[in-house]
């Protein structure tokens, strides 16, 4: 039971650390696509600029906000092209191959368990069936057979202690 214990254990570590990296670059995509979403809104902001610009008869001043619209949407861009290389390192395959074999050990364990627990169940029915065969059916029966003579041994034993 105790191997069983360790191996449990193991397997909830396991579990726990991979929770953790999973939440750790799950925390990171979302950080980079909330840059991207603020470079984006940004970019809207410039482009309305130019527009206003560009309806007031500001030209210089409009192709400078399109300029930085421009670059705006660049950086956004950028983000989401890091996010999706994010991707499950080295370490977190070696922790899910650990998971798997000791899944797989308690798996064993447990069926065995559940073997010797079948074992034991079937020992128990040969048992009563040996036990109600001996004083099976009435006179029919072993101890049926052995009932008028254990009064005679149980007296020629306290005679024979005399």
């Amino acid at each position: 039971m105790n191997e069983l214990m360790v191996k449990l254990r193991i397997l909830a570590r396991a579990e726990m650390t991979l929770f953790k990296a999973d939440a750790q670059r799950r925390s990171n995509k979302a950080s980079l696509t909330a840059i991207s979403i603020g470079c984006i809104f940004v970019a809207l902001v410039f482009v309305n600029v130019g527009f206003f610009f560009m309806l007031t008869d500001s030209a210089v001043d409009s192709r400078a906000a399109f300029i930085l619209a421009g670059g705006n949407f660049a950086l956004a861009v950028v983000p989401f092209l890091l996010r999706r290389q994010s991707k499950p390192g080295p370490e977190e395959a070696m922790v899910r191959e650990i998971r798997e074999m000791a899944a797989e050990e308690v798996v064993k364990d447990i069926n065995s368990v559940t073997d010797e627990i079948a074992a034991l169940g079937s020992g128990i029915k040969q048992l009563r069936s040996g036990i109600s065969s001996f004083s099976g059916g009435g006179m029919g029966g072993a101890l049926g057979a052995l009932g008028p003579v254990l009064p005679l041994v149980i007296d020629l034993l306290k005679k024979s202690r005399k």
